[in-house]
């Protein structure tokens, strides 16, 4: 009976253990304003994306180092813009790359490698974005909401 009991604790233990989600910050070291994003086709058949621009202010103590957007995770860079300071996200939905994918894995169904999406740790509206910082050596994520979506982009 004994190790039953113990039994029943350690396997409770154990499920606790591996729910470690990720937490978002309620608050930010930085300050966020205004953000928005827009889609871009570029001059070739297939070659298209997306940037993510979000405005901050004291921003010196962090490092920016990605952004969870369009159940994507993509590489953020900082940006100065007329005195101003943007946290830059481009996000690549070419088929191209896709395509790519598929002529290199021959084996892999057509069907799957077109519909592939990341699975992300956090639930996202549209018009939402996760940045991920660090402060030291400690990394926080913070959720960036009413992302206003503007023109698209056509390049020739």
């Amino acid at each position: 009976m004994k190790t039953i009991k113990l039994l029943f604790l350690f396997s409770i233990a154990l499920s606790f253990s591996n729910c470690s989600t990720i937490k978002l910050t309620e608050s930010a070291p930085f300050n966020v304003h205004g953000a928005t994003y827009y889609n871009w086709i570029g001059g070739q058949p297939g070659v298209r994306g997306t940037n993510l621009i979000i405005g901050v202010n004291n921003h010196k103590e962090v490092t920016f180092k990605s952004i969870y957007f369009k159940n994507k995770k993509v590489n953020s860079s900082l940006e100065r813009r007329k005195g101003k300071v943007y946290v830059i996200a481009n996000i690549s939905t070419s088929t191209r790359d896709q395509i790519k994918d598929i002529i290199e894995s021959p084996t892999k169904k057509k069907t799957k490698a077109l519909e592939k999406k990341m699975d992300i740790p956090f639930q996202l509206k549209s018009n939402e974005a996760v940045v991920e910082y660090m402060v030291g050596k400690k990394i926080f994520y913070y959720k960036v909401k009413n992302i206003k979506k503007t023109e698209s982009v056509f390049y020739p």
